[in-house]
């Protein structure tokens, strides 16, 4: 059986009006919350009000996205489960919703940056998932983007677990799996950022480093990811089902615990 490759850059694969459909719902949602920027404003400008003015709306208006009918309706959208399906090699799809995310990195915060990770120790699906990102506005070289280093084969590396925090350094609750800081320097002249378009979507791997969130602006990042891997996996049935809570890291850990090269706890 041929290998399949571990990243794939599928253009244009979700279709505009879905796309557009699901930033305009955003848009929506800012205004409800009292974004005013003028009824031309598009949706940096929106953002940009309501962060001004009320923050924590437009906290609200982040968690809610997920919770809005377009954002089910993209996630499962037809060709994204396909081009899951073709690159799992799954008879039937996994997919846990709380692995559905809505992502908004802002420019100028380069405290949110997400530093080079692999998602297998976030998600724990199975041994072949993958992560489906697609941008809802441009991405790539000019807000941040997302960097991927191609491997050749599947191969975890040790993490070192850390608390979040915010911009003054204060535990934000939940904590991190960052690849250890002895890969990084490889891992920067082996990277490459590609240039993604509202509908494109970037698959790859679980255990493809990457890193996103850092964005030298001028515009804000909008985006979508969700994961996918293998319903009838011999390992996701040995367990039940289970996957990864929303925080924490202790089922990595009890599979490898090799891999736990440090571990920072509340």
């Amino acid at each position: 059986m041929t290998a399949q490759p571990l990243v794939r850059e599928l253009k244009g694969l979700l279709p505009a009006p879905l796309v557009a459909e699901t930033l305009e719902t955003f848009m929506d949602m800012l205004r409800a919350a009292g974004a005013d920027a003028g009824a031309d404003a598009d949706v940096d400008a929106l953002v940009d009000a309501l962060r001004a003015t009320d923050r924590a709306a437009l906290g609200q208006v982040y968690d809610a996205m997920r919770e809005t009918d377009v954002f089910r309706r993209i996630v499962t959208a037809e060709p994204l489960r396909q081009a899951a399906q073709a690159m799992t090699r799954a008879k039937r799809l996994h997919s846990p919703f709380q692995h559905a995310v809505f992502r908004m990195d802002l420019a100028g915060e380069p405290w949110r940056g997400f530093d080079w990770h692999q998602d297998y120790p976030y998600n724990m699906l199975c041994n072949r998932s993958v992560t489906a990102w697609t941008p809802l506005t441009p991405s790539g070289a000019v807000n941040g983007g997302v960097d991927v280093v191609e491997t050749q084969t599947p191969h975890l590396y040790p993490v070192d677990v850390r608390l979040k925090r915010n911009a003054e350094g204060r535990p934000l609750g939940g904590r991190d799996a960052f690849i250890a800081a002895a890969f990084h320097s490889d891992f920067e002249t082996r990277s490459r950022k590609p240039e993604l378009q509202p509908g494109d979507v970037l698959m790859f791997h679980n255990t493809v480093p990457h890193r996103s969130g850092r964005n030298p602006g001028p515009r804000h990042r909008y985006s979508i990811q969700v994961r996918f891997g293998d319903l009838l996996a011999p390992e996701v049935i040995a367990r039940g089902w289970r996957n990864r809570r929303a925080d924490g890291f202790e089922a990595f850990a009890a599979l490898h615990p090799d891999l736990i090269a440090s571990e920072e706890r509340p």
